[in-house]
């Protein structure tokens, strides 16, 4: 009988190498034309100047990053305990990247038509649709996480997040290079309507990569959603499961604190001029697409752990870094953005696989929406940061950011094994 099902099991995985090749190439399609998006409008560069522009005030600039955030995170659960027991997750998929592709196409219309005449009210604009933007990508993270542990295999996770960077780095880069020449030629509020407009083109074009990718049904998948009663006794169990990898989150989430008052550090206090937004973005994506090529490496040879470990490091450097530069004029802080860029980078692939290996497969739903909701105080910082800079100094936040963040560097090394057996295990 063992003899009979070899020749079958070759066959399996002969007709598994097309769809894995297929799938391959769309996720990587996607997350390419994605970061092309994201490069042009980086919320911690490119928002927030936007948003300093409009209201002079870094109690708005922490708060819009605070209100992004939860928009992304609160619908999460109510979403996991719909999807979790759905034989297919892409519908829901494709849903949340097209309401995405909207906020960003009637922003930009918005932006244009009114931005100049009434900032007030382009400001709140701004907060309905970047929230709705970042609900979709909520929305969309559900599902996405649950797609890409079914179509990629765990042996072949870290070459994906590697490969992706391929084509991501050259259109980021590009994309960053394009910014930086739109802020600086294009008249105000157009150059920013302008970046809106071209993200919303590059999300669209970023969906196709799904539309190739075919996700296999669940097939013991039982349609209906759990009751309450029983999914909160699953969330509880999941929630043991993920508390150490919460607390280092939360811990390293600090770093998210200082981000966005990079570039109002150098603006108000170091007379850095507005074209610098484009520079400093154009370094903030250098650093990350640089960095993400390092940590796909990383969690391939050494497993999450280490690699979010290294991250940690280098974000609790990053704030000093911001007070020993500073001084010496804002053209000094380009390595600060360097670095927050890798290191935003690496907590967006090293928790990302971390998660995907902790969570059983049929799972990966709750375990995507529990997680996000735990680590939702860290929407908060931003917010925090913003009402302290009224009567505490730049160089004070980023010394307690940097302090904060060097515990999580400590708490990095309590990371279950398990993450480090897994990321050995697919190299063989």
């Amino acid at each position: 009988m063992e003899a009979g099902t070899a020749p079958d099991q070759a066959e399996d995985a002969a007709d598994a190498q097309p769809a894995l090749r297929r799938n391959f190439f769309g996720g990587i399609w996607h997350g390419a034309f994605l970061a092309l998006g994201m490069s042009l409008t980086q919320p911690t560069t490119v928002i927030a100047a936007f948003v300093a522009d409009l209201t002079g005030s870094t109690a708005w600039v922490g708060g819009l990053s605070t209100v992004l955030t939860a928009a992304g995170v609160l619908p999460q659960l109510f979403v996991a305990r719909y999807i979790e027991p759905r034989p297919r997750k892409m519908p829901y998929l494709m849903l949340a990247i097209y309401l995405r592709v909207a906020s960003w196409g009637v922003l930009a219309w918005l932006v244009h038509s009114i931005g100049a005449s009434n900032p007030t009210l382009t400001a709140w604009a701004l907060i309905v649709l970047l929230a709705a933007f970042y609900a979709g990508g909520g929305l969309g993270g559900v599902p996405y996480n649950d797609i890409i542990g079914k179509v990629i295999p765990r042996g072949r996770r870290g070459a994906f997040f590697g490969s992706r960077q391929i084509l991501a780095g050259p259109l980021s880069v590009g994309a960053a290079l394009l910014a930086k020449q739109i802020l600086g030629d294009v008249s105000y509020p157009d150059n920013y309507a302008m970046l809106f407009g071209l993200a919303a083109i590059s999300l669209a074009i970023a969906s196709l990569g799904f539309w190739i990718i075919k996700e296999p049904p669940r097939t013991d998948a039982p349609g209906r959603p759990e009751s309450w009663r029983h999914y909160a006794a699953h969330l509880i169990d999941a929630g043991r499961q993920l508390k150490t990898l919460v607390a280092v989150q939360l811990l390293t989430g600090f770093s998210l604190m200082a981000l966005p008052f990079y570039v109002v550090y150098a603006r108000d206090s170091l007379n850095a001029p507005v074209e610098s937004t484009g520079w400093f973005l154009l370094i903030q994506v250098i650093g990350g697409v640089i960095a993400n090529l390092i940590w796909a490496r990383l969690i391939d040879r050494y497993g999450s752990r280490t690699m979010l470990t290294t991250c940690a490091t280098i974000s609790t450097l990053t704030p000093l870094l911001a007070v020993m530069l500073g001084p010496l004029g804002w053209q000094a802080m380009l390595p600060v953005f360097f670095f927050a860029g890798a290191s935003f980078g690496g907590r967006q692939v090293g928790f990302s696989s971390a998660l995907l290996a902790l969570a059983p497969d049929t799972e990966r739903p709750t375990y995507t929406a529990l997680n996000a909701a735990l680590t939702l105080p860290i929407a908060f910082l931003p917010l925090i940061a913003g009402l302290l800079l009224q009567s505490l100094s730049y160089t004070t936040i980023f010394i307690i950011v940097a302090g904060f963040i060097a515990v999580g560097v400590l708490w990095t090394r309590r990371l279950p094994a398990a993450l480090q057996v897994n990321c050995h295990e697919q190299r063989h």
